[in-house]
């Protein structure tokens, strides 16, 4: 009699375990503290946004050029109602109507003058953060290609939370990050350095790419034997990375153009699948000399390990 019931117990367990599978989100944890999300890999950035944001006891502050997504801000409004501190940082333009709310801990500071607010970090009870390229848009979040890291980093996520560090560096896990804030010219100079460091291959999916020094860094790598697997956004790709485009395909690089109504949001590159460069800043003059942005490099502190889950847009050329 009991095997029985057991039996016909099996139907909803696995109905259950299905319901629990398509609404849990991995985030990062101190066991587990480095996390890949990608939009162009069925990740759903906003799931994983409300799920952190669901989860927070104490405190939330978010950096973002544009800040519209009614759920998001609904649930900001509850999680402030219950004591949770809360400070938003965002373009003033992009999002002109948030400084008209009056919210119970919740602190709006629109951001305005030279360049953009354009960074992207999402900080979790000064413990979690997020870093990436995805804006808290509904199209941003759900539709557009973006790549975030989720991260168990309390030294980095407190230090972001109280200032805007000029460049710091620590290891999280089995991983090296050196991560700059924006403009900074040594940021620059750290990123042209590492794309040197290439033996084999780079890779790259760019949303604009205008920058002299970085076209002609990917140039070099080409003419001295470097596989260069390059995707751009087929937007721009026909006007402002346009000069850039054809440049590098002068040069020799096969470069492809992304597809489909999303757009290509991304700002990271892979060197030899054992580097990662990621961040908010598009690969311009303007990310590196006026905008608010931060870039990221990231590197396995082990040579035989790999980046498991970066979109696989631009190694398809």
């Amino acid at each position: 009699m009991l095997k029985g019931k057991t039996f016909s117990l099996l139907p909803a367990l696995f109905c259950a375990g299905l319901v629990f599978y398509a609404t849990w989100v991995p985030l990062p944890t101190e066991k587990k503290p480095f996390y890949l999300y990608s939009t162009d890999k069925r990740d759903d950035l906003k799931k994983t946004l409300l799920s952190a944001l669901k989860k927070t006891k104490h405190s939330i502050t978010l950096h973002t050029y544009a800040l519209t997504d009614k759920t998001v801000l609904s649930l900001l409004k509850k999680k402030g109602e219950k004591g949770v501190r809360i400070h938003l940082y965002y373009h003033k333009k992009a999002s002109p109507n948030l400084e008209k709310i009056q919210w119970e801990n919740v602190h709006f500071h629109p951001i305005s003058g030279r360049g953009l607010m354009h960074e992207k970090i999402w900080i979790i009870d000064q413990k979690i953060l997020f870093l990436g390229s995805a804006n808290l848009t509904t199209s941003s979040l759900k539709m557009h290609d973006n790549l975030m890291v989720g991260l168990y980093a309390p030294s980095l996520a407190q230090t972001l939370n109280e200032r805007r560090v000029e460049e710091t560096t620590l290891v999280v896990g089995n991983h090296h990050l050196h991560y700059f804030s924006l403009p900074n010219q040594k940021g620059l100079k750290t990123l042209l350095k590492t794309l040197d460091q290439t033996e084999k291959e780079v890779s790259a999916a760019l949303f604009t790419f205008t920058h002299p020094l970085l076209v002609k860094k990917f140039i070099e790598l080409h003419e001295r034997g470097v596989r260069v697997c390059l995707t751009l956004d087929q937007m721009t790709s026909r006007g402002s990375s346009k000069k850039a485009l054809e440049a590098l395909e002068a040069a020799g690089i096969k470069v492809k153009i992304s597809r489909g109504l999303q757009l290509c949001h991304h700002k990271w590159a892979q060197i030899d699948q054992k580097i990662l460069i990621l961040g908010s800043a598009n690969w311009t003059a303007a990310a590196f000399e006026k905008n608010r942005d931060f870039i990221l490099i990231i590197k396995y502190t082990h040579s035989d390990s790999r980046f498991g889950n970066l979109p696989k847009s631009a190694l398809q050329v």
